[in-house]
């Protein structure tokens, strides 16, 4: 198993299955939460199939602040075209999803919440969180609007920031 992983995502291959695999093959990559760690054996329901045209570096980056920006703003406060949207959130990484993808759905991204139409800040992010935890059948279908959004290149300008592994002398 190969695997990638920054944030709380993994990005990795997988190398044997087992009889109830439903559909995923020797070879097929795959996205997973990092809480479930790099265990040699995993439930076909925690894996999100990653589509050939998606790095694993991509899928692990932006694959969870992708589905926490979906639910922002598709099922926690969705926003109109031409609407101004204040992301005040903590999370750097978060933000610059979140502005990214309204940005490109016509959103107008504005620094100052009191002249914000909809702010998508920590309770948003708290509700959005929840939301997405939610959605177990449906978790496939918005990783796919993500996976959309990397492939069209929403997230080009977004900076992901790797820590160098810790090394410890011997």
């Amino acid at each position: 198993m190969t695997i990638d992983a920054t944030g709380s995502m993994v990005a990795a291959s997988i190398a044997d299955v087992g009889s109830p695999a439903d559909g995923f093959v020797r070879g097929d990559r795959v996205a997973y939460p990092l809480s479930l760690g790099p265990g040699p054996v995993l439930s076909v329901d925690t894996l999100i199939g990653i589509p050939r045209n998606v790095s694993d570096r991509q899928a692990a980056d932006l694959l969870a602040p992708g589905l926490l920006a979906r639910a922002m703003i598709t099922q926690v406060r969705p926003f109109a075209r031409g609407e101004r949207v204040a992301v005040p959130l903590r999370n750097s990484l978060l933000r610059q999803v979140v502005s990214a993808w309204v940005a490109s759905l016509g959103g107008v991204i504005v620094d100052d919440q009191v002249e914000a139409d909809v702010v998508y800040d920590e309770p948003a992010r708290r509700l959005a969180a929840v939301e997405a935890s939610h959605r177990q059948g449906r978790l496939q279908q918005a990783a796919t609007e993500v996976f959309q959004a990397i492939r069209a290149g929403i997230f080009d300008e977004v900076r992901v920031v790797h820590r160098e592994p810790e090394r410890v002398a011997a």
